[in-house]
This record gives structure tokens, C-alpha cells and sequence, in this order.
């Protein structure tokens, strides 16, 4: 699968000075800026391409005519290298609140081919929904510039009608006419200001007068007319895409509101003739929903394959969560986008990423605002750039005292010189500039302590120096007293430095540690940070930049978790992409797979006809598979499916190990096809040296095989790796894991000790254990709740009809526990608790990190999920049921989202009314239903999820008690 970064201007300056926090030129036009494929050489560079979208490219007319002129590779600024693929959209989002995309068909197809992409898409029209009785009512912001304000509309128009107020273009394209030929106007007439009469009147006469009204579109019906907008441009977009030799390939947007609706426009576009497909609409949608739509698509998709013997990319726009890894990777999307990781780094708390589950939060240091007072000014300035100073001793192991004293000295200087150089060069022919920026660089550059001034006195004081030198000339000098009086106010301010003296010198302050933190909880309590004290804390102690070994934590250490401008925090994103970027490899292994050339190669129009003819069986047990790349083999390297044949063939041994090598080395497995199982020595030998398995075989189904083998356990699992409900044989007996919880109703002696909250978790269970007059009771005899007395029946019930049952138990005193181990006895429940503390003791007991390796270590056939809701908190259900292989069956209770997600997993109801039609109460209904499903599990020949659902309610009129009470 490939990963595809939104160009959104993330650069960096690649010369910038963190000592002093100075951009290398104030000229941005002159500035060497790097982005995120500059800092990483080719083959750890952690993007497989690049998303363009016009609403950005068109963000300023520079950039536009730039882009135009070069295009998206020879841009001298953008500079993406030619082996990174490029994606180009219109960029839906960005005029979600239009009626109509400002864009036509062929407009967008000539501007993908200017910018020389490698791939157009299609024209969506993201699906929103709209809560409100009436549909949605577009207005033209423009003509809110009279005496109507936009927040003037009348309540009973917003309470029934979802309105959009949004700036629309000039001009239409020209496809408007069809649907609302008024709006299409000269964009030379001035729009008409509303007034307050246009929304006057009964609701439904308002609607139908600005039916003709070229200031507004309403529509009752707005997501289904986008569906089909949206699909109306797919098909006309092809045509006209058919007609003319493009030189990039046409991707098909589609957009829904349902995993039927999407699968629908799928089977729609597919038949249209496209082969790759891009699922619109789902950024920021919750994972759950995600799944479900990727889901539905992704089988759609692969069922059309298989009926076609053909290949069908797809793509998810905006969506890289990592625990929906599996599904999009099993469901076969072979490409996605996302900004997340990149934006994460100054959107919010922990903007260090390790890894998924370690993240930290960078330590802010402000600057000084505009607004301040430059006494302000100057002591935010001080304030932090001591902090500054402090933070890059203990991280390069020096004294933090000898450091800050080594500032201080240097700091004491500045100000002193500053006057002196002022007072001699002041009317230097330098400063005979109209331009600030002219005499700004003019005086970092000359001055030496020009540079110092701005990192200790704050920007705030050198741009005041500025201007007056400005106005400052030989003819009409300014009075002297003016520098002296911004002088004197840094001077005064000065005098209460060093601060940091103070802290250091508190008793407890003995470590590096001890000194740093010092310092930084100063400041952040006086900046008004201390809320994250604690973050802070972790972040300190654990000193992840020395855990990482990106080129940016190597060369920059300790700045990458500081907070502060744009050069800090986009590298720490170009971080967090790079740390995101290993997961996905994880979990989602890059893999090319290829079969070798020969000299009909090059007879075939495209490689896919090559492939279907002379490779079939290859072919045929490839094409489906969920890897980004299967292509032909020549000396050229691995030429991709899709493309056209190369109008040069070689096989040539030493350019094929070079191209290879080359290739490869952005991959983890190349698999290759040969008659022979034999592949070039060379070539073998130059891809392994560049981090990638070469794996050889010549019969194509063991390579299919081998390949989900690498893919991972569930693509393996059964013979098609697409998620579907698994199918499970009882005749031998099942192997079945019930995870029960504990319950307030417990089997205690009446004179032994009961342990609460802190001592469960300051002593060990043997501990306790250990202590005079503490019982040892077997929690399947200590808890003795109405649930967990029919789960026991139901075990032994299973047990005595010959299959294995292991339980264990979640317990908020002593977390995950076998029903065989001793407990001393302890009253503690997780029912009592708000989210966070659940969550907090589940992860001092745990629970997750025990129960994950169970359901790792083990192979269960089914395995039940009998909780509540706050037991369900504690092991973060939605995350664990994905341990439960794709060939086995879990069951939870009440989460419906869940079997939403997963094929393999069945939510049984058991509220309230579900309890009453089985004559019992909703706290043993679970373990009701357990008796049941050990009652009639062998009436069964093969188990299904739903299976287990109908086994479970079963409502028949002898009751199951009765042969579980003679026991």
C-alpha cells in the first residue's frame, strides 16, 4: 500500500537558526526551504507520493502561475522528485459549502495534464448531511454586504433548512445552466445586497422566490443531487478523458453517506470502465464508520475483479488511523492520503509521536506577542530563552548552571553594544532603505549582536530599533532619547535576571533532571502553561528525541520537542510522519510483486494485456491481491500493471540489478514469478542490499500463498483474505475463552479482611495472600453474581459435551485472572468509576497488555466477551476484539458498532426488553444466554456468528435451567 502526503506548503527553512531562532533570509523568495522528501533520502523517505489539490495550488496567484509554468516535478520550488508518484484533486473540501463545484470536467483534465501529474480524479461533490426538515438553502456571501448580516436570517428559516453562506466564484462552469441556468450572470453585474424582505413570509413562499434568485440555491433533496452530480462527472469525465491521449491516469471519485450508497456508486463507476477508484468523503469520519465503508467497497471491488480477471486500484481520501490498518488493508485499498500525523505536531497535546501508543508533549516556549508592551515583551523573551538554554544543556549533558551563566555574560553585553553601534552607525548608508526587511537584514547582518538582540529582548525590541533607524536620517535625525528609551526598558527588565539562579538553588534540586524541570515548571507556571506540568514531566524523564533515529532527531535532538515557530513544530511533524510511517510498514508490509519479461513484452499495448495473455496463470492468482504493485520485470525495473508496454524491452543483467536495487529499496518483499523459480544473482543481491527480501517461485499459487503469508496472519487465515464471517466446523469439539468480570456479590468468610482500591494495587495478590487470617478463594467460587453463576454452569455444561473452555475473569482488584487462581478477598469495581480512572487502573493492573497476549498466545475458536460497559472501557473493547483472528468468532454484548466492523464479530442484544423475553433480569441475562448457547451448540454441524446469536436467544417452551439444575 502506498501513502500519499496533502501538499499544504509544509516546508521548512532548510538553513534556520535555532540558537537564536532566525530565519537564514527574511526574502521568503530567496530561502532554500525543505520538504519533507528533502530531508529523507530516497529510500527512508516516509511517503510513496504526493496529494496536490487546485484549491491549494490556487491558494495564490505566485504559486498558480509557478506550478503552470514548471509543473508539479520542475517546479523550482516544490522540487518532488520524479520517483515519487503525484495525485491531484480538486479538492473537495475546500468548497463543500458551494452549490456546485466551481470547476468543468474538461477544465480539470487540461489542468492535471499542465501540472503533469501522475494521476487526475474525477469531480466530487462531498455528501453532507443535513439534519434539518427542509434540505439546505445556498446563499452568495456577497450579497450580505448591505444592510442584512449573515447571522440576520430569521430562525424559522435556519430551524428547518440547513443554510450555507459561502463566497461563490464569478463565474460558473457552464454545466450550472443545466440545473440553475439564474445564478449562471455577467460577472460584471454587481450582486444585489439582500434585504431584510427576501426572508420575510411563509417558510415555503421564502424557498420557492429564491427558486429563480441568483443569489441562492435551495434543494430538498441536497445529498442525493451531490451523490449523482458526482457520479453524472465521473461519466462524462471518462468520455472526454477517452478521447485525447493524457498523459496521466484518470482516478473516479465516488461519495456516499452509507456503506450501501458507496457501494453502489462503486459498482456504478466500475462499470463505466475505471481502474482506479478513490473513496471521497471519509476524512474525519469516525473509525468505525470508516471501516464499514471501506469494507463494503473493498468487496465490491474484488468481487468485480474476480469476474473480470481484471486489476482495480482504490484509494482512501484522507484517512491514515492505524487501528483501521487491518480492514483497509484486507478490504484491498492499495493507496491512501493524510495530513494528520504532519498537523498533529502544533494541533494539540502529545505532538511527539514514538509510536501509536508512546506519544509526548513538546515543551512549549512563546514567544512574545504583538499585542504586548515591550517591557512584556522583553521578559517573555528572557524568560524563554532561558528556558531554551537550560533545556539544551541537559540534553547535550553540559551544566545547566555553567550554561545559563555562560548567557547570562554574553546577554549582559548586548545591550550596552547596541547603543554604542547605534550612536556610530545609525546613518549608515545601509539603513538608507524604504523597505523594513532591507534595514532589518541589514542590521543582523552587521551588527554582531544583532542576531543575540532578537533571542534575548525579543523580536519586539529589534523591530522598534528598526523602524526608527528607518525614519532615522542624516537630514532629519531622530532625537537619540527615543533608541535610549526602548534601551532602558530592556535594561530595566534585564536586572531581574538571571532568574533561573533562584530555582537552582531550592534544596531538592541535585540531578541534571532536578535542574532542568526546575527551570521548565518555573516558566510554564508564569507563562500559564501549567496545566500540562505533568506532560512535561514525562516528556523530561523519558527524553524521547534519543529514542528516535530520524535524521531530524539525530541532527536536532531536544528542539524537536520544543514547541515554537514553524521550523520546530513541522519538523517534529515531518517526525511524526516518518515514526507513523514505521507502523504502517508493520502492520501493512510494502511489497512489489513482478513476473520476468520476455521478448513479446513489448508487443502489447499495456502491460495488463501482456500480463492476461502471456502470464495467465500468474495473472490470475495475483491480480486481486492486496499489494500496491504487481507489474513485469526487465531491465527497466518493475513496470506497474497499468501502464503501457516500455517501447524499449532489455533484460540486460547489469541495468536490471541496478533498476531493481533501485526499486526495491522502497520495499520490504519483492516477489518474483519465474519459469524456473530462478532470479538473476545481481539483482538479488543489489535489492537485499538495500533492505529488501527477495522472495523466487514458479508455481503461481504458492507465490499467492507466500505473499498473504507476508501480508499477515488474517490474509492467511482462509482462502480468501477479503473480510468475511468465518465458518468454524464443531464436530471435534470447540477450543472457547470466556472473559467474564468480577461482581459486587462476592463468597467472603465473615472474619476476613476485605482490601479496597489502594491496597490492591500498592501489594501483590501474593502479598496479600501471604498475611495472617487472608482467605485463598478460587474466582470462580468468589464471585458469586447472578451472571457469573450461570457462566460457571455453562462452562461446566460445554466441558462435560467435550470441548475446551478456559475463563478468566477482569478484575478491578487484581486485573486479568484465570477462574482457577486465588484471590484474597477485596471489594473494588470498575462500576463505580468515571472513564478516566477506569482507564487509568486498567493500565497500573494491566488488563490490556495480559489480555492481548492471551488472545496472541492461544488459538480459541470463539471467545465471549461477557462485560458491562465499564469492564468493556477497561480492555477498550473495540480495539481488542480486532485480536480475535479473522477465521475465529468473538462475541460481545450491546456493541452493535463493533459487528459493525467485523465480520467475525456478533453483537448480541442484552437490555432490558431482551431480558423480559427470556422471563429473567438483565443482570444474568449474559449468562443466560451463555447456558444456552451450551445447551444447543451441538444441534449445530458448522458455527456461524449469527449462529451464536440464534443460539443464544432461543426461546423454546421447555426452559434450559432445568437440565443445567440437575447438575
Amino acid at each position: 500500500m502506498r501513502f500519499y502526503v496533502p501538499e499544504w506548503d509544509d516546508a521548512v527553512d532548510s538553513h534556520y537558526d535555532f540558537e537564536h531562532d532566525e530565519l537564514s533570509t527574511l526574502n521568503r523568495q530567496e530561502r532554500d526551504l525543505d520538504y519533507i522528501w528533502d530531508i529523507f533520502e530516497p529510500e527512508t523517505t516516509p511517503v510513496d507520493g504526493v496529494l496536490i489539490s487546485r484549491e491549494q495550488v490556487e491558494e495564490t496567484n505566485r504559486k498558480a502561475e509557478r506550478l503552470a509554468q514548471y509543473g508539479v516535478y520542475d517546479d523550482p520550488v516544490l522540487s518532488i522528485p520524479n520517483w515519487l508518484p503525484t495525485i491531484s484533486d480538486c479538492g473537495a473540501w475546500g468548497y463543500k459549502s458551494l452549490p456546485f463545484p466551481p470547476y468543468g470536467n474538461e477544465d480539470m483534465l487540461d489542468f492535471y495534464e499542465t501540472l503533469d501529474v501522475t494521476v487526475g480524479v474525477t469531480i466530487d461533490h462531498l455528501v453532507l448531511g443535513s439534519g434539518k426538515d427542509k434540505g439546505r438553502l445556498y446563499l452568495d456571501e456577497r450579497a450580505f454586504d448591505g444592510e442584512l448580516n449573515k447571522g440576520d436570517i430569521p430562525d424559522p428559516i435556519t430551524d428547518v433548512v440547513d443554510v450555507m453562506i459561502e463566497e461563490w466564484p464569478e463565474e460558473w462552469p457552464s454545466y450550472v445552466d443545466e440545473y440553475e441556468p439564474t445564478i449562471r450572470t455577467d460577472p460584471d453585474i454587481e450582486v444585489e445586497p439582500f434585504i431584510a424582505e427576501d426572508f420575510r413570509g411563509d417558510i415555503d413562499t421564502v424557498l420557492s422566490q429564491f427558486a429563480q434568485d441568483s443569489r441562492a440555491v435551495y434543494r430538498e433533496h441536497d445529498a442525493e443531487f451531490r451523490y449523482d452530480l458526482t457520479l453524472r462527472n465521473a461519466r462524462e469525465m471518462y468520455d472526454l478523458y477517452q478521447r485525447r491521449d493524457y498523459p496521466f491516469r484518470l482516478m473516479v471519485a465516488i461519495q456516499g453517506w452509507n456503506p450501501d450508497s458507496y457501494s453502489k456508486a462503486t459498482e456504478e463507476v466500475l462499470g463505466m470502465g475505471y481502474d482506479y477508484l478513490g473513496i471521497g468523503g471519509v476524512a474525519g469520519s469516525p473509525v468505525h464508520d470508516v471501516r464499514g465503508i471501506v469494507k463494503s467497497v473493498g468487496k465490491t471491488i474484488k468481487q468485480f475483479e474476480r469476474e473480470h480477471n481484471t486489476r482495480i486500484d482504490s484509494h482512501v481520501f484522507g484517512f491514515a488511523k492505524t487501528e483501521a490498518f487491518e480492514t483497509i488493508g484486507r478490504s484491498g485499498m492499495t493507496s491512501f492520503d493524510s495530513a494528520s500525523m504532519l498537523r498533529s505536531a502544533w494541533t494539540g497535546g502529545q505532538n511527539y509521536r514514538l509510536d501509536n501508543d508512546e506519544r509526548y508533549d513538546a515543551i512549549r516556549v512563546r514567544y512574545p506577542s504583538s499585542r504586548d508592551d515591550l517591557d512584556e515583551a522583553v521578559e517573555t523573551s528572557l524568560r524563554g530563552r532561558e528556558t531554551l538554554v537550560a533545556l539544551r544543556a541537559y540534553d547535550s549533558g553540559d551544566s545547566i548552571r555553567n550554561v545559563l551563566e555562560s548567557w547570562y555574560e554574553q546577554a549582559e553585553k548586548v545591550l550596552p553594544a547596541t547603543r554604542e553601534y547605534l550612536l556610530e552607525h545609525r546613518h549608515d548608508d545601509q539603513y538608507d532603505e524604504s523597505l523594513l526587511q532591507d534595514i532589518e537584514r541589514a542590521f543582523r547582518e552587521d551588527f554582531e549582536y544583532g542576531r543575540e538582540l532578537q533571542a534575548s529582548f525579543s523580536d519586539n525590541l529589534r523591530s522598534k530599533l528598526v523602524k526608527l533607524l528607518r525614519e532615522d536620517t542624516p537630514t532629519a535625525p531622530v532625537p537619540f532619547e527615543e533608541y535610549d528609551e526602548l534601551l532602558s526598558t530592556a535594561v530595566d527588565v534585564f536586572e531581574g535576571f538571571p532568574h533561573a539562579k533562584t530555582v537552582l538553588n531550592e534544596p531538592y534540586v541535585v540531578s541534571d533532571y532536578d535542574r532542568v524541570w526546575a527551570i521548565v515548571r518555573d516558566y510554564a507556571t508564569w507563562i500559564g502553561d501549567d496545566d500540562l506540568l505533568q506532560e512535561y514531566q514525562d516528556t523530561l524523564r523519558s527524553r524521547p528525541w534519543e529514542k528516535c533515529d530520524c535524521p531530524i532527531c539525530r541532527e536536532y535532538g531536544v528542539e524537536v520537542c520544543i514547541f515554537r515557530g514553524n521550523d520546530r513544530n513541522r519538523r517534529r511533524g515531518f517526525h511524526n510522519t516518518r515514526r507513523f510511517y514505521d507502523e504502517f510498514e508493520e502492520d501493512l508490509p510494502k511489497i512489489l510483486v513482478a513476473t520476468q519479461g520476455d521478448a513479446a513484452y513489448s508487443g502489447y499495448e499495456t502491460v495488463e494485456d501482456y500480463l492476461r495473455d502471456k502470464h495467465s496463470s500468474f495473472w490470475t492468482q495475483t491480480h486481486d491481491l492486496p499489494v500496491a504493485e504487481i507489474g513485469v520485470l526487465d531491465a527497466n525495473g518493475v513496470s506497474e500493471w497499468w501502464e503501457e508496454t516500455p517501447s524499449l524491452v532489455s533484460f540486460a543483467p547489469d541495468r536490471m540489478a541496478a533498476n531493481v536495487g533501485e526499486q526495491a529499496a522502497r520495499y520490504q518483499h519483492l516477489f518474483v514469478h519465474t519459469l524456473d523459480g530462478e532470479l538473476d544473482e545481481e539483482a538479488v543481491a543489489t535489492a537485499r542490499e538495500n533492505g529488501c527480501e527477495v522472495h523466487t517461485n514458479s508455481n503461481p499459487r504458492d507465490l499467492r500463498d507466500e505473499i498473504l503469508e507476508v501480508c499477515g496472519q488474517n490474509y492467511a487465515a482462509s482462502d480468501d483474505f477479503v473480510p468475511h464471517p468465518p465458518e468454524i466446523d464443531t464436530e471435534n469439539g470447540l477450543d472457547i475463552l470466556v472473559i467474564d468480570q468480577c461482581s459486587g456479590s462476592k463468597e467472603i468468610p465473615d472474619d476476613a479482611p476485605i482490601f479496597g482500591e489502594e491496597e490492591t494495587l500498592q501489594f501483590s495478590r501474593e502479598d496479600l495472600l501471604a498475611r495472617d487470617n487472608v482467605p485463598g478463594i478460587a474466582a470462580r467460587d468468589l464471585y458469586t453474581g447472578r451472571q457469573q453463576n450461570h457462566v460457571k454452569s455453562a462452562v461446566r455444561w460445554l466441558l462435560r459435551q467435550g470441548h475446551d473452555v478456559d475463563r478468566y475473569f477482569v478484575s478491578a482488584g487484581f486485573g486479568l485472572v484465570a477462574e482457577d487462581e486465588y484471590l484474597p478477598p477485596y471489594e473494588v469495581t470498575f462500576s463505580s468509576m468515571n472513564v478516566s480512572d477506569i482507564r487509568e487502573r486498567s493500565a497500573k493492573l494491566d488488563i490490556q497488555k495480559d489480555l492481548r497476549h492471551l488472545l496472541q498466545k492461544a488459538d480459541y475458536d470463539v471467545v465471549f466477551f461477557t462485560l458491562g460497559k465499564d469492564y468493556y472501557t477497561s480492555i477498550d473493547i473495540d480495539e481488542m476484539v480486532q485480536e480475535v483472528r479473522s477465521d475465529r468468532i468473538g462475541v460481545v454484548f450491546n456493541r452493535e458498532l463493533v459487528e459493525d466492523q467485523f465480520d467475525n464479530i456478533e453483537s448480541i442484544p442484552a437490555r432490558t426488553e431482551d431480558a423480559k423475553e427470556h422471563s429473567t433480569i438483565v443482570v444474568g441475562l449474559k449468562g443466560h444466554y451463555m447456558k444456552n448457547f451450551a445447551r444447543y451448540i451441538d444441534t449445530v454441524d458448522t458455527l456461524r456468528p449469527e449462529t451464536i446469536e440464534e443460539l443464544c436467544r432461543r426461546i423454546e417452551e421447555v426452559p434450559p435451567q432445568a437440565e443445567f439444575e440437575s447438575e
